[in-house]
């Protein structure tokens, strides 16, 4: 009797430490800012900040735009998303981009790095969004680069369009897919033309608070991607910036060690007590 309700205590103990560290250290909704600062702070005015890419553009550009990039978000998979989504934020309709001053501004795709080597991306996500109905029928690519590394892979290397002019010398850097690379394969599926999740204007509680941006309205866009075809464990880098360089986005994230979910671990523990029991009453019966 005292080793069966040991061995309970200790399966309820332990789903619930999973649950706890499953869920440590993570904004409300279930989404963890992984936003690196890139040392390009615009200043201190008003709303303004030197450390912080949420509501901040590249020096050298216009304050008070509220058309800022605001951070890269990593889902845990306790809140509305599936563990190993990621979130880009922004102050502005990543759809139509932005037109100002007779120019117009579009946002670019999505770029990861696997090495922390950033010279060389080893992924695309290319982002195709609907005009006429970007939450529904927005969709994305993902491609892999050719292995610098492999002098037999006969993968084109993948073109990169890069920005032009743009304040603080951020031109020449990568801004969106142009062709070639691989269209990554996972599960047996092809990562082509997914379902792209896309949320225009949502308030900032839906990606995890915290976040300024347009100071009156309190309104973000956000674009959500699966990373799973990293694999578990997989440290990373994500990059976007908009065609002018205006502003810029990176973040470095590590998707989750392959665990068993807490419902596998909880029919795992009922199998080894329904052993246990089974073990007595054989021994009973001997007896």
């Amino acid at each position: 009797m005292k080793k069966r309700t040991l061995i309970i205590i200790a399966a309820v103990f332990g789903l619930f430490l999973l649950n706890s560290n499953a869920s440590a250290g993570y904004l409300t909704s279930g989404w963890k800012n992984i936003t690196e600062y890139d040392g390009l702070g615009t200043g201190t005015t008003s709303d303004w900040y030197s450390s912080n890419e949420d509501h901040e553009v590249e020096p050298g550009a216009s304050t008070g735009q509220n058309w800022d990039m605001e951070g890269f978000y990593l889902s845990d998979g306790t809140g509305e998303a599936a563990e190993g989504s990621l979130s880009m934020v922004g102050g502005y309709n990543f759809v139509t981009g932005v037109t100002t001053g007779g120019q117009d501004y579009p946002s670019g795709d999505i770029f990861i790095d696997t090495d922390m080597d950033t010279s060389y991306w080893e992924y695309v996500l290319d982002l195709n969004f609907d005009q006429d109905n970007p939450e529904a029928d927005s969709t994305y690519t993902v491609y892999e680069n050719k292995d610098p590394n492999d002098p037999a892979s006969t993968t084109d290397p993948i073109v990169i369009n890069t920005t032009w002019g743009g304040p603080a010398n951020t031109s020449g850097k990568a801004w969106t897919y142009g062709s070639g690379g691989d269209v990554v394969s996972y599960n047996g599926s092809s990562l082509e033309n997914l379902a792209l999740n896309y949320l225009t204007y949502a308030n900032d509680g839906l990606i995890g608070g915290g976040l300024t941006g347009d100071s009156n309205s309190q309104f973000h866009n956000k674009v959500t991607v699966d990373l799973a075809f990293l694999g578990a464990n997989t440290g990373f880098s994500a990059w976007n910036t908009m065609r002018c360089g205006n502003d810029r986005l990176f973040s470095e994230g590590t998707t989750s060690a392959a665990v068993p979910e807490p419902a596998t671990i909880f029919l795992l523990g009922s199998g080894l007590l329904g052993l246990f029991g089974y073990r007595k009453k054989i021994r009973k019966t001997k007896n």
